[in-house]
């Protein structure tokens, strides 16, 4: 990374963090076939229509937010849900940010409304960090329109503090050679998390779907529409991890190959091998099991 691909107010810290991935990455494994999306050539900066405004909740492009919302960024950005010391993929993806969109939801809030983001643009590492604090209740809407020549990482993180709800729905146009999205979350004790995805792409495209539930009673719910249309190839890698009494995951993967593309589905199951609640279904399916 040099100074021309910095944001503008980039603080220090980040920089710092962006230097120290670009350092460190061929010292953490190899992701499984990180070839197809490694390296970049370059960082997209063509990119509008993030969400930006301050009330209930905040909603800033992340290359604001960064600056605004400094310390709290600096101790979650790809610490707790994508975690940029993982692997050689996370840690290039991290070094390469070029966009996203930050949402920020303070404790003990009810956001009536649902939170939608549509930002659009060229951009090779897209990434989303949303965060809700303790006791709120909200409904976020992600639909990014998105593309790149390069191979894309398209990254969110999900923050979801103690006691919190949070229904995260995604429904996203990517366009690129080869296409990695992780979805990944850390849930404080007593949360409640429902993801729903729908992902329709007739390219190349991984997706990574992640939790970690830390503590008592919290419960995570999940439903995946995967569709490649006649060309596509979906590789659905889900996985959680978790502890504590009455914590749970159910994950529901409808699969749809009706045009012929092609899905493998992972197993879905506690990384860690932690004695956690998980239920898992895979269904095959005719079109959309439920609307966007």
């Amino acid at each position: 990374m040099t100074a021309d691909n910095r944001w503008k107010n980039e603080p220090e810290w980040l920089t710092k963090k962006r230097q120290l991935a670009n350092t460190l990455q061929k010292t953490f494994r190899q992701y499984p076939h990180q070839e197809k999306w490694l390296p970049w050539q370059d960082m997209g900066t063509d990119q509008a229509n993030w969400l930006s405004m301050i009330g209930d909740f905040v909603a800033l492009p992340l290359s604001v937010a960064v600056d605004q919302y400094s310390d709290l960024l600096q101790e979650n950005l790809m610490e707790k849900g994508i975690n940029w010391q993982d692997n050689q993929l996370f840690a290039a993806h991290l070094a390469n940010l070029d966009g996203g969109q930050f949402i920020y939801v303070p404790a003990d809030r009810q956001v009536s409304t649902p939170i939608e983001f549509a930002g659009q643009g060229m951009l090779t590492n897209p990434h989303n960090v949303i965060i809700v604090g303790a006791n709120s209740k909200v409904t976020i809407k992600e639909k990014l329109q998105l593309k790149s020549a390069q191979p894309m990482f398209a990254g969110t993180e999900l923050l979801v503090g103690p006691g919190a709800q949070v229904d995260y729905e995604q429904v996203n146009e990517l366009r690129a050679p080869a296409i990695f999205t992780a979805v990944h979350a850390y849930q404080a004790r007593g949360a409640r998390l429902n993801t729903r995805l729908v992902v329709e792409n007739e390219g190349d495209l991984t997706l990574s779907l992640y939790d970690f539930l830390d503590g008592d009673e919290s419960t995570w719910n999940g439903e995946i529409y995967l569709q490649p249309g006649r060309t596509g190839i979906h590789d659905f890698i889900p996985s959680v991890d978790g502890f504590g009494t009455g914590t749970s995951a159910h994950l529901t993967t409808y699969v749809d190959q009706n045009k012929g593309g092609q899905v493998q589905v992972g197993k879905f199951q506690p990384a860690s091998g932690e004695p956690l609640s998980v239920e898992n279904q895979v269904e095959m399916t005719a079109g959309k099991p439920f609307k966007d």
